[in-house]
């Protein structure tokens, strides 16, 4: 899987709220227009270059639910396993889900999900071209692709719920957390 689709991945919980907290940047700069030291066409153009944001994120919002569509109930619980880690998800929507399975094939299993994601990503037209060409001039995106570039998936993965999260119910009980972390 590449690192872009990575990104695409890690910011998929955040969506809906990074979508309705730039809206409402952009229609608190606009109401505080009259009192900024910038120009008519500067404050109009952030405005602008806010709303492209949103729209950006609205539209990967909506690809990247088609592409879950296409996904087994299996997969999404890898994917909310390795990527998303949201606890109440996990315990709650697939709390019934067993994958009684050793690590190893947890891993091969993990390694076709990137493969049959990063199929489902081409065929929507969501390469590494169009990553760029949409979230270029978004500085969340590009600091969030030079960090799993620099230092993995797990660098931007709330450091919080790396312990607590179990794959089986035989593996239940949390990991101790290393000094490190």
């Amino acid at each position: 899987m590449k690192d872009y689709q990575k990104v695409l991945l890690l910011v998929w919980p955040k969506l809906e709220k990074l979508t309705e907290f730039i809206g409402q940047y952009a229609q608190a700069k606009a109401y505080a227009s009259f009192s900024g030291r910038e120009t008519s066409e500067q404050c109009v153009q952030k405005i602008l270059d806010y709303l492209y944001i949103r729209d950006c994120f609205t539209v990967l919002r909506e690809q990247m639910g088609e592409v879950f569509a296409k996904l087994s109930r299996e997969e999404l619980y890898l994917l909310e396993y390795k990527y998303f880690r949201r606890k109440r998800k996990l315990e709650g929507e697939f709390a019934q889900l067993q994958c009684n399975f050793c690590e190893r094939t947890y891993y091969r299993r993990q390694r076709k999900l990137g493969e049959k994601l990063n199929s489902l990503f081409l065929q929507r037209g969501m390469d590494e071209n169009w990553f760029f060409r949409t979230f270029s001039s978004v500085p969340y995106m590009q600091n969030l692709l030079e960090r799993v570039k620099r230092a993995g998936v797990l660098s931007a993965v709330d450091k919080r719920c790396r312990g607590e999260l179990h794959v089986s119910d035989a593996a239940r009980i949390a990991r101790p957390r290393s000094h490190g972390i």
